[in-house]
């Protein structure tokens, strides 16, 4: 049985290569050309975060690091251009305090402009996921208390699918994603400091890149952790969670006290409850020996029911919620 799971996995990985391959020369292609490229990278990333579960480590380190060279490659095309360029901008999200925070609906190229290939793996088709579905973002936001507004989406740009969420650049905030949580295909969080990130279920992934000091309460397929330090992650994830070149993490189950009628009845909507949580069955890319590695551990001391409840009540300040929910270790 072991051996025969170990061959699937292995074909599995071979076809993911030359998806890859392909999907890497076509960006490249793009680039080269003067295009807009950052939707095809977002989804070669995303793709690349559903193969973890079948990927060597060897294999999953050399496509991160191709990726980041994408992404570099990109950036140096742009040349320092406007972020806001090919964005359409939408009004804030309500909240019962101050809250602030913009969604974003991103323009992508079209499917016509990058040749894809449409390997299977595991018995499953790999299509390219469509470029033109609308996506959450915050960007720039600090000391705010958000809560994410699925309205925000519907009337010209309603959703037809499961979407992404990016956070970046957000500092001593706490920022409820469960409202658009059952949407959610992946989340991508950026440059995240001293702040509290709440979500609900969804079947996709979850990226942590260049954070510190935060509380994550996340559930998940796959969730990866990097270039980060200080973060407490409150997991459900059906995959073995990953870290790399991050200190400081502590791990923790989902906490019962946020799980609501609603959040049971998404949990079971995903399917992920029908499937072992693996959160403290931690990957570290940055650790190989056999010993335990120091850059990862189980929370011990968990918030109280009266600490998870703050974040349902928006009139108190929101320094009162961070310094509650996020207590770090000396």
């Amino acid at each position: 049985m072991a051996s025969s799971s170990s061959a699937a996995n292995a074909t599995a990985a071979a076809k993911y290569w030359e998806y890859f391959q392909l999907q890497k020369e076509a960006i490249t292609a793009m680039v080269a050309q003067s295009q807009d490229a950052s939707q095809a990278v977002r989804e070669l990333d995303s793709s690349l975060r559903e193969a973890y579960i079948f990927l060597p480590p060897y294999d999953l380190k050399r496509f991160n690091d191709d990726l980041e060279e994408l992404r570099a490659l990109l950036q140096q095309k742009r040349g320092g251009a406007s972020k806001k360029q090919g964005f359409k901008f939408k009004s804030a999200v309500a909240r019962p305090s101050n809250a602030v925070s913009t969604i974003v609906n991103t323009a992508s190229p079209s499917s016509a402009d990058l040749p894809v290939a449409e390997p299977t793996y595991n018995g499953v088709h790999m299509p390219p996921a469509p470029s033109t579905r609308p996506s959450y973002s915050f960007t720039g936001i600090d000391d705010r208390w958000i809560a994410a507004d699925p309205l925000q989406l519907l009337g010209e740009d309603r959703l037809q699918g499961p979407t992404d969420c990016e956070l970046r650049d957000i500092s001593n905030s706490i920022v409820d994603l469960r409202p658009i949580s059952h949407s959610l295909r992946a989340l991508n969080c950026h440059r995240v400091q001293n702040s509290v990130v709440i979500c609900g279920p969804f079947s996709g992934s979850a990226t942590v890149r260049d954070s510190a000091g935060c509380a994550m309460v996340l559930g998940v397929r796959q969730f990866r952790l990097e270039n980060s330090r200080a973060i407490d992650v409150y997991l459900f994830c059906t995959s073995h969670p990953i870290i790399e070149r991050s200190s400081g993490v502590r791990f923790a189950p989902y906490p019962l006290e946020l799980q609501s009628s609603q959040i049971q009845r998404e949990f079971d909507a995903t399917q992920l409850s029908s499937q072992p949580n693996s959160f403290d069955k931690v990957d570290d890319f940055n650790w190989l020996k056999r010993q335990a590695s120091p850059n990862w551990s189980l929370q011990k001391l968990l918030p109280s029911a009266n600490d998870w409840a703050l974040l349902d009540d928006a009139s108190r300040p929101c320094t009162q919620s961070l310094h509650a929910l996020i207590k770090r270790m000396s």
